[in-house]
């Protein structure tokens, strides 16, 4: 067995050397990766940007209040230098309490242009608080409205204060409630729930994309060397054991260079985009990279960690060749062109099952088909990579799926290698089943 793989190398080699040197290959993998670079580098930039109307000044210099709450009045400029808003820090409010109504408007009346009139005032639904604006006035009425907000709050903070509560029990009664619905020893973070749920999904459509088109490619390649003359020439050089192993390994090595050069394009630009955005903004906090700390601190020791990710990537790789030593093996039973197209179901149907599997046992909460599919070959390369990287499974677990991937793609390989020898000039007539058996029994 050994001398029929003798040569695979050779045969890599070259297949992998002609793959990486098309032009096609080279400008979309570039192209990609600088895209992704660049399109992260620049979301870090833009999100670091302070939103305008946080920091742009309101027109408004000057704000009248007349405080009818019979409660006492708030000190609004004091509160405004505790909360982070810039846009009304500079505005001078006076307290016109002892002023009537018609009063205040009058006095309003002689500078209206860059001042506004508060009236607070009891009902029987409770307090209202009305902004009084001219129509002459330089001040808008979207800024009025956002200055009504913040004294709102300012007013609520003070009526709270003036129930006799310390400013440590104000704190928490000014904490905002978020409930949801967790079961004992569950993950009780919102954003961890959100991952754990999503994060399956979107890897299971990644790979169930790039199964498709790659192992179609190798399927189509292989099929087209078999019904040509060229494989007549091939096995006098070379085993069919070693053509086949070095021509499908070769395409998978093209496949996973390609994904893994786009996703540590996007790990570059995310931490690189953070480094550049935070010496032009030195308080910005990426959000990804604080939702994955925040996740290392909340979903196990695994998630996140360095021995999590390579055993990942192992398994990612190794059940990506599980798969396209299938596709190899589905293009070696093609003895006629023509059947090509016909036989590509053998190939996309576990993927399609396997896919589906993961993903709606993740959508329908089905743990168990979960726990069971992580060790099945066909499913694992589905579900096991990214659970490993969220922590959704330990280490242990991941070398136990690993080891089993690896032992059923070495038995992929030899089953490919073994049929296609067979029928590696077996063309014209239509494979049946019964010549498959005839074929690895001889």
């Amino acid at each position: 067995m050994r001398n029929n793989f003798r040569k695979w190398t050779d045969v890599y080699n070259f297949t992998l050397h002609q793959a990486l040197k098309k032009k096609g290959f080279q400008v979309v993998t570039i192209l990609v990766a600088l895209g992704l670079i660049i399109a992260i580098v620049l979301t870090s930039i833009l999100s670091a940007k302070p939103d305008k109307k946080d920091v742009e000044q309101s027109s408004i210099e000057k704000v009248y209040v007349l405080d009818k709450s019979g409660l006492e009045e708030t000190d609004y400029s004091t509160y405004l230098e505790t909360i982070d808003d810039l846009r009304f820090k500079h505005i001078n409010f006076e307290s016109v309490s002892n002023f009537s109504r018609d009063q205040v408007i009058e006095k309003y009346i002689e500078n209206p242009d860059d001042s506004l009139v508060v009236i607070i005032s009891v009902s029987d639904d409770g307090f209202e608080m009305e902004g009084v604006l001219l129509e002459e006035s330089f001040v808008s009425e979207r800024e009025a409205r956002n200055l009504l907000q913040v004294m709102t709050e300012g007013f609520d903070t003070n009526k709270i204060m003036q129930a006799g509560l310390t400013q440590e029990k104000l704190n928490m009664v000014m904490t905002p409630i978020v409930t949801f619905y967790s079961e004992v020893g569950e993950d009780t973070s919102f954003i961890a729930i959100m991952i754990k749920t999503t994060a399956p999904m979107l890897f299971g459509l990644v790979l169930y994309f790039m199964l498709l088109f790659h192992g179609l490619t190798i399927s189509k390649e292989v099929s087209t060397e078999k019904t040509s003359k060229l494989v007549e020439s091939l096995i006098t050089k070379v085993h069919p054991y070693a053509l086949i192993t070095g021509k499908v390994l070769a395409i998978s090595s093209v496949a996973i260079i390609q994904f893994l050069t786009w996703v540590f394009a996007g790990i570059a630009g995310l931490y690189g985009g953070n480094a550049i955005a935070r010496l032009a903004y030195p308080e910005y906090e990426n959000s990804v990279i604080t939702i994955i700390q925040m996740l290392r601190d909340n979903m196990g020791e695994t998630a996140f960690s360095i021995p999590a990710i390579i055993l990942a990537l192992i398994i990612f790789c190794v059940g990506f060749l599980f798969y396209c030593f299938q596709a190899g093996l589905v293009g070696s039973i093609v003895s006629r062109p023509e059947d090509s197209a016909s036989v590509q179901n053998l190939f996309q149907l576990p993927i399609i099952v396997s896919w589906l599997t993961c993903y709606l046992a993740v959508i329908m909460e089905k743990e168990n088909i979960i726990r069971v599919a992580r060790y099945i070959p066909f499913t694992a390369p589905f579900c096991t990579p990214i659970d490993l990287v969220i922590g959704n499974m330990g280490l242990v677990n991941g070398l136990i799926s690993a080891l089993i991937l690896i032992l059923f793609s070495i038995g992929t390989i030899v089953l490919s290698a073994k049929i296609y020898k067979g029928l590696v000039l077996y063309n014209g007539q239509k494979v049946s089943f019964k010549t498959i058996i005839n074929t690895l029994k001889s």
